[in-house]
């Protein structure tokens, strides 16, 4: 199997800051996934929340060693790595990987934001970086699917901090650009430009919305320690500048999840542990209610 973008979506990507491609994994080889995570949940207890501006929280687990397990398998897989490296016109490597849910009737939202504004903040010089958003289940607005504006990519990186600033901002470039709601079926992948202007709703069903998200980095665009900011948006992850250089990543064959059907779904991959943010402004991570 040797899955390649066309032209036409190289295009799409360049001009929307955003691709969707449709049955990218097939929901058999999602399936164990999904099943492994329905049976645990909490995955022994690893999973803790992210708080939207609101104070409301959704589950989350954030990874960037890529285990013998399916979780450390899918961002490794070679139609995954050769689209990002289409995209991005060279190689790249693994930045960080995380599951999102939104339980029934979760009142999280992720607020909207450029990931650029974290990553910058790690040293990154440019915003050759993206993401991958794999639906592990059907994603609909009711259940809080991920929203983009098309187009924002080519606004730059937004002043976050700024409050009113980026709200206004913000609300001209819907006005101007649009909002896409990426519903989603199992199997289905969102790459977006880490300066896409994304966020989701509350989930406001009775389904549950499950994703994977996969980062990756140019390798030319290794952080500058130098350069390292406050981070307020991801100093909560706990991920360290060396975590963040460039690592070898080994392309596995496409064909794996299913000749290795008896991998484990996750426990060979080591999750990072969230830790305490400074204060007012920075993005925290708090403990789930059981």
């Amino acid at each position: 199997m040797d899955i390649r973008l066309s032209r036409e979506q190289l295009a799409d990507y360049q001009r929307d800051g955003y691709l969707i491609v449709k049955g990218f994994l097939s929901a058999d080889e999602l399936t164990p996934l999904y099943q492994a995570y329905q049976g645990d949940p909490s995955i022994d207890g690893s999973l803790y929340g992210m708080t939207d501006k609101a104070g409301a929280a959704h589950p989350i687990n954030i990874w960037v060693d890529l285990g013998n397990d399916i979780i450390g398998t899918i961002p490794r897989l070679e139609r995954v790595v050769n689209c990002v490296e289409q995209i991005l016109g060279e190689p790249c490597y693994h930045w960080h990987s995380k599951f999102t849910n939104k339980p029934p009737g979760c009142r999280a939202r992720i607020d909207w934001h450029q990931d650029y504004t974290s990553w910058y903040d790690d040293g990154c010089l440019f915003p050759h970086m993206l993401t991958m958003a794999l639906a592990i289940e059907p994603a609909a607005r009711a259940n809080g699917c991920l929203q983009v504006v098309p187009g924002s990519h080519r606004m730059g990186l937004m002043n976050h901090q700024d409050v009113p600033n980026f709200e206004a901002r913000l609300e001209a470039a819907k006005d101007r650009l649009g909002l896409v709601h990426c519903e989603l079926e199992t199997g289905d992948a969102v790459f977006f430009h880490c300066n896409t202007l994304h966020g989701s709703g509350a989930n406001d069903s009775d389904r549950s919305r499950l994703m994977l998200f996969s980062s990756y980095n140019a390798v030319s665009n290794q952080p500058l320690e130098a350069a390292i900011g406050s981070n307020e948006w991801g100093r909560f992850m706990g991920i360290t500048p060396e975590e963040r250089r460039v690592r070898p990543m080994q392309k596995l064959p496409d064909d794996t999840l299913v000749r290795r059907a008896d991998m484990p779904a996750f426990g060979r991959t080591p999750f990072k542990r969230p830790i305490d943010t400074p204060g007012e402004g920075y993005t925290r991570a708090v403990a789930l209610e059981t």
